[in-house]
């Protein structure tokens, strides 16, 4: 058999040899990767429900396409990359620290939402959605305690640390003079318990999705079954000639 022929042919006996040449196996390679390609594109992203309670929306249902989980891991990264993520420790985390974080965190998570195109939003896309969730995490989340507390507990704690009595003062040692420290510390410990449990959500978005049952897989399933059909040939009858 010469590697251009397509298939071999050859009477033995009461049956036949089939062959396969390498031509073929190429052209149905070639074959197989397009159909699973175009099978996964068909394909729709099965709808993930998230909780963002933290953001005011309690539960809702997004489709994570490319996308969507793209912003979501993006965001993910943000967020586990600050102090933000993780619940405030009293006794070792420092609040200016954390509000230092929560102001970048601002910043990233804004500029994050600025990538959704206006087409998109018209479109009705998932991406918007997530985007307005972002936003209103930061706005509804995180702004009323920033609000209440952080210009307050600023100003006390930079006259406070510039006062010779607190040189000898860790930082967690001074902020726990604050008059309404521990009102402010019940509060801070709920908006990042809250801002942590967020960042779990969008981890579900952009790392757990899955493709739901479209007419696409049965085609992707068919390649793949045409494939494995092949290289058994193949294999068998290069089993057939080393004998």
């Amino acid at each position: 058999m010469d590697w251009r022929d397509v298939f071999y042919v050859k009477i033995q006996g009461w049956g036949l040899n089939v062959q396969v040449g390498i031509v073929a196996v190429v052209i149905v390679a070639v074959a197989v990767v397009v159909l699973i390609a175009l099978a996964r594109r068909g394909a729709k992203w099965r709808l993930t429900k998230a909780n963002f309670r933290f953001a005011g929306l309690g539960q809702i249902e997004i489709c994570p396409n490319n996308e969507v989980a793209q912003i979501a891991h993006t965001a993910w990264v943000e967020l586990r990359s600050r102090k933000a993520a993780i619940p405030f420790d009293p006794d070792h985390d420092v609040i200016v620290e954390m509000y230092n974080s929560w102001y970048e965190l601002f910043r990233a998570l804004r500029e994050l939402a600025k990538t959704v195109p206006p087409d998109a939003m018209r479109a009705g896309e998932s991406a918007p959605l997530l985007a307005e969730i972002l936003l209103k995490a930061l706005n509804d989340g995180l702004r009323p305690h920033l609000t209440c507390w952080q210009a307050k507990f600023r100003r006390w704690y930079d006259a406070r640390i510039a006062d010779p009595s607190s040189a000898s003062m860790s930082p967690q040692e001074i902020q726990r003079l604050f008059p309404e420290y521990e009102i402010l510390v019940a509060d801070l410990v709920k908006v990042s318990e809250g801002m942590s449990q967020f960042t779990e959500e969008l981890r579900k978005i952009a790392h757990e999705r899955t493709l739901s049952q479209a007419a696409g897989h049965g085609l992707a399933d068919k390649a793949r079954k045409l494939w494995r059909v092949l290289y058994g040939n193949i294999r068998r009858d290069k089993t057939n000639e080393n004998r």
